[in-house]
This record gives structure tokens, C-alpha cells and sequence, in this order.
């Protein structure tokens, strides 16, 4: 039986909101407490640590969560799929583990990070029990709300108690790691629960090409953002590192409420492509990549018009350097939104993505060589680096759209005027947000009013316009509560 969309939505609406308040409080508390140098040192740790995660989790996730939905009726088939998941991800989540206990004893043994890279292997083993993507692929999004919100409030209890100042960055990266194995347990046991062990028929080697893939394109921020911050610590500092990472977790926050829209329709999506429905198929993409440009566009240019003073609210004057770099990553964001429809929503459910792998490599590496300009140049900065893989996406989203109309000939307009009109609507920040500048007001009542008054006019130009997306959503407020009277 097939789960609401909307009530899915909704479900993974709750979640990301509860992810996007709990951030903004736990994480300005731990930037203001640990400051620049001793959170840099966990995240320049971290940015070590996700080149072994990436291996160790080899894209279970994504094509597990794609090939679970195509056969998730069928329960024999769901035993032997998970079976065969969950033994390639012990595999290669205990090789990673010895390899970055290799890496870490003979290229950072002396150094502050030692301890805490030693502390971020053991999550690599963690990663063994992470089946998230079988809760997805059975839209399971109720259990996941109210299993992460239970567990993100345990932390936030905890990160009080223990973080009081800038020597406590080990307890810090403690609890990050031991949030994740809670959360991985859970749902293990939850999946357990429902799907049993076949190790009778698992199949391994017919999974590996479509793995492997799936690793290089899933995780294209090796030569993107992951790039970027291990070359600004190997190069500058953690301080550096600090400023890029607070910006890119600021706009992380923002993307991830919205990006709700992408994520749960992807097994909707691969269904219907199972099924060889093409119409509904086109239909749901053209309709939920609207819906999610109306929310993407004002939410990028919001971000980019209080930048500075986001970073100052958040962080408190040690980060000032840090507004420029979340400026850059606005633009970014648009650019990451977009490439996520058309990756994620099109050419990965049309099971392409030997070409996707072929497109992200071209642009990636172009990225490399633009930081290695940087560096020979002397001007590379968060800023700047951020910059130029900012450039390095949207060509990628030129390559990857030139694919879908010629080649897949999906009968999709990403740049037609019901699409890109929010942009357009979005642009009245800037007259806006420059008049209310003008005003000599605390930096807090400035942040919150730029805030509010400038979704009020977004607002207002789709009621007067009549905007279609304005009244789906308002139509099914109405509904709503008219259900519940």
C-alpha cells in the first residue's frame, strides 16, 4: 500500500525544521564555546575522516534506497537485497577502519588531531548498522521524525553538560560520534524487526559496478566542497577551515529543509520508472521541481542579502571573516539545489549514471585545478575556494541538462519561466534589504526584521500573481484544517 506523498512530505518537512532549529542552537552554542581554532581541529579531523566514510559506505545508501523501492513489495526479494547490502557495508566499513588507523598513526600521529581521527575511525565500524535507506525506500518517514528527534534531543541535553570551554573539542566530537551510533542502532533494530537475514541467497558481485558508480557520483564532494576544506587545512589552518565549515553548516541548514522535496519523492519516482509509467513519472518531476524552486530561490538570495550579520548572530565576532564565504555559498546553493534535480530525480533514476560519473569527474577536476590556481596565484581563501567549485557546479549543471534534453530526451524545462519567475520575484530583497540597512538598528532586530519583511513581500507577489504553488500549498492548509474542525 502505497503512503501518502504529502503526508511523507510533511513527516520529512517536521524533520528537517526540528534539524534546522536544533543546529542553529546547538551549533551557535558550540562556535561560541570551543571558537575558531578548537572546532577547526574537529572539522579539519572530520574532512580526513569522510574520505574513508566514503568508501565504507559505497553507496548503499543511494542504491539501496533506489533498488529497494523498485522491489519493496516483493518480500523475498527485500531478504536477499538487504542480506547482500548489509555484507558489502561490513566489508568495506572494517577495511576503511584499518586504512584510515593507517593513515592517522603515520600522517598525524603528533599532531592535536590524532585523538580525535582515532575517535572518528570507530564511527567508520558504526556505519555497519546504518540502514536508513530501507526506512526511506519504505517511506517509513513517521519512524524516522520521531526516532531523530528523540535522539537529537538527547545530544543537545548532553552538549550542555559537557561542552564548557575551548579544550572540550574531543567531549564535542564524542557526542557527534556517539548520536550517530545511537541513531544507526535504532533503525537497525526497527528494519531487523521487519525484514529477515538470508544469507542463503545473497548476491554480491552483479552489486559492484552499479556500487562503484554510484560512490564516485554520490560523493562528488570529494573534488567539491570536501576538496576545499582539506586543502584550506592542509595549507592556511584550522581557523580557515572553521569559517569555510560554519558558512557551508549555515547554508547546510537552509538546503536541507528544502531539499525535503527532492529526497522523498525518490522512490516515488524510481516506482514509477519500475513500472514503465513515464506520464505519471514527468508529471510529479515537473510538478515537485517547481514547487521546489519557489522555496530554493528566495531561500538562497534571503541568505546572500544577511550574510554578514547571519555569521556575527551565529557565531559572535570571531567568525566576522566567515560572511563572505556564506555569501558565496548562497550562490552555491542555487547551483547545489539544481544539480540535485537533475542527478538525483532524473539521470540516477533513469539509471544513467555511468554517465553522471563521467560529467561530475570532467568538473571536479576542474575544480582541483582552479584551487591549485588559487594556491600558485597566493589568493587562496575560504572565499575563493568556495568560488570557484561554485563555478565548477554550474557548469556541471549545463552538462548534466545537455545530457537529459538530447540524449535522454526527458521532456524537462529547467530553465522555462515557470521555473525560473521566483528567481526573478526573489530579486526585490535587494532594494529592500538596502533600505532597511539604512536604518541604525541592533544587529538582532536588523537580522530578524530583513527576515521577516522580505518573506512578507515574497509572499504578497505570489498571492497577487496567483501563483500556482502559493495555491496548492494554501489549498492544502485549507484542507487541513477544515479536516480537523
Amino acid at each position: 500500500m502505497q503512503k501518502s506523498l504529502a503526508k511523507n512530505i510533511i513527516y520529512k518537512v517536521i524533520l528537517n525544521v526540528f534539524n534546522l532549529i536544533i543546529p542553529i542552537i546547538v551549533g551557535s552554542y558550540a562556535y561560541r564555546t570551543l571558537g575558531d581554532t578548537s572546532i577547526g581541529k574537529v572539522q579539519f579531523s572530520e574532512s580526513i575522516y569522510l574520505f574513508f566514510f566514503i568508501f565504507a559506505v559505497f553507496g548503499v545508501y543511494q542504491y539501496g534506497l533506489r533498488e529497494m523501492s523498485r522491489i519493496r513489495d516483493d518480500k523475498e526479494k527485500v531478504s536477499q537485497f538487504f542480506t547482500s547490502m548489509l555484507t558489502i557495508s561490513s566489508i568495506t566499513s572494517i577495511i576503511s577502519f584499518i586504512a584510515l588507523l593507517v593513515v592517522a598513526y603515520f600522517g598525524y600521529s603528533d599532531s592535536d588531531i590524532y585523538p580525535i581521527l582515532i575517535l572518528y575511525g570507530t564511527n567508520l565500524i558504526f556505519n555497519i548498522f546504518y540502514v536508513e535507506w530501507v526506512n526511506e525506500a519504505n517511506e517509513d518517514y513517521d519512524f524516522i521524525t520521531i526516532k531523530t528527534v528523540i535522539i537529537r534531543l538527547i545530544y543537545v541535553v548532553f552538549l550542555f553538560l559537557l561542552i564548557k570551554g575551548s579544550d572540550d573539542y574531543f567531549q564535542y566530537a564524542l557526542l557527534l560520534i556517539l548520536s550517530t551510533f545511537l541513531n544507526n542502532i535504532v533503525s537497525f533494530i526497527y528494519v531487523k524487526r521487519k525484514i529477515k537475514l538470508n544469507f542463503k541467497a545473497i548476491t554480491i558481485k552483479e552489486h559492484l559496478k552499479p556500487l562503484i558508480l554510484v560512490v564516485i557520483f554520490s560523493n562528488a564532494n570529494i573534488l567539491f566542497t570536501q576538496l576545499d576544506r582539506f586543502m584550506l587545512g592542509e595549507t592556511i589552518n584550522t581557523a580557515a577551515v572553521s569559517y569555510y565549515v560554519l558558512a557551508q553548516n549555515m547554508m547546510g541548514i537552509i538546503n536541507s529543509l528544502i531539499i525535503s522535496v527532492i529526497q522523498v519523492t525518490i522512490p516515488r519516482l524510481s516506482y514509477f520508472q519500475g513500472n514503465d509509467d513515464e506520464q505519471s513519472y514527468l508529471a510529479l518531476l515537473n510538478k515537485i521541481s517547481k514547487v521546489y524552486f519557489a522555496f530554493l530561490f528566495p531561500a538562497s538570495i534571503g541568505m546572500l542579502m544577511v550574510s554578514d550579520i547571519t555569521v556575527l548572530v551565529y557565531g559572535g565576532k570571531t567568525f566576522g571573516p566567515a560572511g563572505i564565504v556564506l555569501a558565496v555559498f548562497s550562490i552555491y546553493m542555487i547551483s547545489l539545489g539544481t544539480e540535485s534535480i537533475l542527478s538525483n530525480q532524473i539521470i540516477y533514476v533513469k539509471k544513467k549514471e555511468n554517465i553522471l560519473v563521467r560529467l561530475i569527474f570532467i568538473c571536479g577536476f576542474l575544480n582541483l585545478g582552479f584551487n591549485f590556481l588559487l594556491l600558485y596565484l597566493g589568493i587562496f581563501t575560504p572565499a575563493t575556494a568556495i568560488l570557484t567549485t561554485a563555478i565548477a557546479n554550474y557548469l556541471l549543471i549545463l552538462l548534466e541538462y545537455y545530457y537529459i534534453r538530447k540524449h535522454l530526451k526527458v521532456k524537462f524545462a529547467l530553465f522555462s519561466f515557470a521555473n525560473m519567475k521566483y528567481l526573478l520575484y526573489s530579486l526585490i530583497f535587494i532594494p529592500i534589504t538596502y533600505v532597511i540597512r539604512l536604518l541604525d538598528l541592533n544587529i538582532f532586530v536588523l537580522f530578524v526584521l530583513l527576515v521577516v519583511v522580505n518573506i512578507a513581500a515574497y509572499v504578497l507577489i505570489l498571492f497577487f500573481t496567483k501563483d500556482e504553488v502559493y495555491l496548492l500549498i494554501s489549498r492544502k492548509v485549507k484542507e487541513k484544517i477544515f479536516r480537523k474542525k
